[in-house]
């Protein structure tokens, strides 16, 4: 591939996935190679291999809206995995929980 040919997307992404990639396209070369390393951790954590847990010292990513200050708590029900997330905001608390 010479320096003016763009790589193509994957064929078996959907359409929000192809919009997802053509916004990195924008993206400088930094924030690309630390958006791939993320989305390794990602496809390796929904397989179960690396999942990052509150007790394992590796941080767990906070979902849209939640910021990176929460504190997170880790649960199982019935099979599935929970994410408690709780934090402060004023005089208020604030909590989510996002299934893994």
């Amino acid at each position: 591939m010479t320096a003016d040919e763009r790589p193509s997307p994957p064929p078996e992404l959907d359409r929000v996935g192809h919009e997802a990639l053509d916004e990195l396209a924008t993206r400088e070369p930094a924030a690309l190679r630390a958006a791939s390393e993320y989305l390794e951790k990602l496809a390796a954590w929904k397989e179960g291999e690396d999942a990052p847990s509150p007790d394992d010292g590796e941080p767990v990513p906070s979902p849209d809206g939640v910021p990176e200050r929460a504190s997170v708590s880790m649960t199982e029900i019935a099979g599935a995995t929970y994410y408690y997330y709780q934090w402060r905001e004023g005089d208020e608390i604030r909590s989510e929980t996002v299934r893994r």
